[in-house]
């Protein structure tokens, strides 16, 4: 029973600071050996990953999203992959890893996987070992007298105000929070399966908890299930017989059944959610979305600059085929998140974005019967959208509503203000293809180029239009919202005043054609392409850099990527290319 009690507590601090003969032949073994003695069925990780667990803001959600939201905090990525005893890839699923630190932290705080900021490992270098793919193990972080190393640091990054942090004092912050998770990996700090009928708050617990009380047998089967079911890891490792470890998943799963109520998932919720984390729908989006966009591209712009032939319209029609085949995937993505959350899925930062790509390719296949272009460019704007989504920038984890949320003007106003930026970006980014075309067109006003000019700019007006209506009629919505939220109607938050001035700056673009009613071609498209500005500023600029009631991350931005400070100039030079070609006939009557 000592031993057990032992093993299930994890004792990470007693295998870091004693010099145990065990732990010292465990620093020679290499990554795949360390792995090979805490390796779990696949078979069995998978079936281990249905059981349900509580996050710490009250979710209710399988093993398996729990496990994967934890390794992309810790390691940056979904799956862990290492180098066998042949030098083959071997890959770990989150689960098996998961599983794998309860049941052998000593390995785990051998092997290297905790992820380091690329800009912080020269200075973090001094302190632990970080190995060339820029990871590190747990054991790094602490001496054999059991002092954490970076503890100093941590405490000057801790000390600053938010907004005095520099990007280093960042780093360490995040640094830090992946080890106080692996911490609580080892220490079952996470393993909240346990749920207590008539519990007021439902609560569920870990098996580390030694307060609570169960009644009758519930409460032997709480003390002992855990700790039993990782001597039945053991055996099953070494017999490769995981029948005995599958029948203590299967006692766990009733026993929340019988004691969780009615918050506990349906096995076809359940299911459903780790088809949805396996099957990755918004990164095939992104890639179809790519090749597809940038394959409708090049056949229209040979299409205007050339003669069309049978098959560059075939190749056309068919592209656009499949971009209608993949965004209705697309939405069933975003169905199945509404699903599986339980509430609309644009409720933060990445499911915004998600939906505001969405919206966009609605918008493309819309006006694809007027020109072809369209649903090119919108696909163009969704693979941008969902790259960031997709990228280190914003968490794709699944998290319960914020009180505030709580409402169905959630439903209502968000969407048709998020709805209204995919309208808006579509037409901006048909004004860049336009000014392309502008300087591309060197002959008389009866060619192609000019017909599609002219197509495009009409199109840009028509998304323009519905998108400035959704926008004004949003942000009144979110006036009423926010007098029943917050007892008032307008308080010039940034995003308010963000959405007032994007409403401005549209307003002018589309009545251009009404101050310069000659030759408003031009002028028209590179307002409207740089207006762009202000939506990324309204959605991105505020949520992540100003202090306000919608801000998302709020005291804590991510960096400006470099690439924005090359993109600029080369949207200068495009917006004035074709103003140099003055004396073009065809340019003069835009």
């Amino acid at each position: 029973m000592r031993i057990k009690k032992i093993r299930y507590s994890f004792f990470f601090f007693l295998i870091i600071c004693v010099p145990s003969i065990e732990a010292q032949q465990l620093h020679h073994l290499k990554t795949h050996e360390l792995i090979e003695r805490q390796w779990i069925d696949p078979d069995h990780a998978e079936n281990f990953a249905t059981i349900q667990v509580q996050d710490f803001q009250g979710r209710i959600k399988p093993i398996h999203t729990l496990a994967i939201d934890l390794l992309r905090k810790i390691h940056g990525k979904s799956t862990f992959k290492y180098l066998d005893k042949n030098n083959e890839d071997k890959i770990l699923s989150a689960t098996q890893v998961f599983l794998g630190m309860q049941y052998r932290p000593d390995s785990w705080q051998l092997l290297e996987f905790i992820k380091i900021e690329k800009k912080a490992i020269p200075e973090l270098q001094k302190y632990i070992s970080i190995n060339a793919l820029g990871y590190t193990s747990a054991a790094q972080f602490f001496d054999f007298q059991g002092n954490y190393k970076l503890k100093e640091i941590v405490a000057a990054a801790f000390a600053k105000a938010p907004g005095k942090r520099t990007v280093f004092d960042k780093d360490i912050i995040k640094i830090d929070e992946r080890i106080n998770i692996v911490w609580s990996i080892f220490n079952g700090q996470f393993l909240k399966i346990f749920p207590k009928t008539g519990d007021q708050n439902q609560t569920w617990y870990t098996p580390a908890q030694v307060d609570i009380k169960f009644v009758g047998d519930d409460q032997l089967l709480f003390n002992k299930i855990i700790p039993t079911y990782l001597e039945q890891l053991e055996k099953g490792q070494k017999s490769k017989n995981w029948t005995t470890a599958n029948e203590t998943v299967s006692i766990i799963k009733n026993f929340q059944l019988k004691q969780g109520g009615a918050i506990v998932l349906s096995t076809k919720k359940v299911r459903w959610e780790i088809w949805f984390n396996k099957n990755m729908v918004f990164l095939k989006t992104l890639i179809a979305y790519t090749l597809l966009g940038i394959i409708l591209l090049i056949f229209n712009f040979i299409k205007v600059f050339t003669k069309v032939n049978f098959y560059v319209s075939k190749i056309i029609i068919v592209t656009i085929i499949l971009l209608s085949l993949v965004f209705l995937f697309h939405g069933f993505g975003i169905v199945m998140r509404w699903y599986i959350s339980g509430h609309a899925p644009w409720s933060n930062g990445y499911e915004a974005t998600i939906f505001i790509s969405w919206v966009g390719m609605f918008a493309g296949l819309l006006f694809s019967k007027k020109n072809t272009f369209t649903p090119a460019v919108a696909a163009i704007l969704a693979m941008c959208l969902l790259g960031i989504a997709q990228g280190s920038l914003m968490n794709p984890e699944i998290t319960n509503l914020v009180p505030v949320l709580k409402s169905y003007w959630l439903l209502i106003h968000v969407a048709i203000i998020t709805g209204s930026y995919g309208f808006l970006a579509l037409g901006s980014l048909l004004a860049l293809i336009v000014l392309i075309l502008m300087s591309t067109n060197t002959y008389s006003k009866t060619t192609k180029t000019h017909n599609t000019i002219q197509e495009l700019t009409n199109i840009n007006q028509l998304t323009s239009t519905i998108g400035l209506f959704m926008l004004t009629i949003g942000t009144f919505l979110g006036g009423i919202w926010a007098n029943e939220s917050w007892g008032r109607y307008w308080g010039w938050d940034p995003k308010e005043t963000w959405a007032l001035i994007s409403i401005i700056i549209y307003s002018f673009v589309l009545h251009i054609r009404i101050i310069l009613p000659k030759n408003y071609m031009y002028f028209y498209n590179v307002c409207s392409f740089f207006s762009l500005g202000s939506l990324i500023m309204t959605f991105f600029g505020v949520n992540y850099y100003l202090s306000g009631l919608h801000s998302y991350a709020k005291g804590d931005p991510f960096p400006i990527p470099t690439w924005i400070y090359i993109a600029i100039p080369i949207a200068v030079i495009i917006s004035i290319f074709p103003k140099i070609k003055q004396k073009n006939k065809t340019l003069n009557t835009f």
